[in-house]
């Protein structure tokens, strides 16, 4: 196994956790957001619905950001141990430990993944509540 194998790597990581982070945080701003509006007496009982349920859907996304964010945290750490391996010629740990960080990336992409499919449910879950309001009126 060459440096430039593990190296290659190296920088998606990074990206990838600053990216989940953002995602992650931006969650957290709409979820606060909807949970003030549903203060009691806020708003009718159709709408307090679709955003009861844009909440439910919200939690799991993002439990599935956190561990996208937490694997690629592993990742990181995986691919920091098979440079490191690499650079001092440590034998088996160098192969080993990159196979570890792509099993790691892989587990978080996948998570990235149906949360980005989750997202846009919740997207048309909040725009058919909207809709439907538009045409009642």
């Amino acid at each position: 196994m060459t440096l430039t194998a593990v190296g290659t790597l190296f920088p998606a990581i990074p990206l990838a956790i600053v990216a989940l982070n953002f995602r992650y945080t931006s969650l957290a701003g709409l979820m606060r957001e909807i949970t003030s509006k549903l203060e009691p007496g806020a708003g009718e009982d159709g709408r307090r619905t679709v955003l009861i349920d844009e909440l439910r859907m919200m939690k799991t996304r993002m439990s599935l950001v956190k561990y996208a964010l937490f694997l690629c945290g592993l990742a990181f750490i995986f691919n920091l141990t098979s440079l490191y391996a690499g650079y001092f010629a440590l034998g088996r740990l160098a192969p080993a430990a990159m196979a570890l960080t792509i099993m790691a990336m892989t587990g978080g992409i996948v998570c990235f993944c149906i949360e980005t499919v989750l997202s846009t449910k919740a997207l048309n879950l909040h725009i058919s509540g909207v809709l439907r309001r538009d045409l009642t009126d």
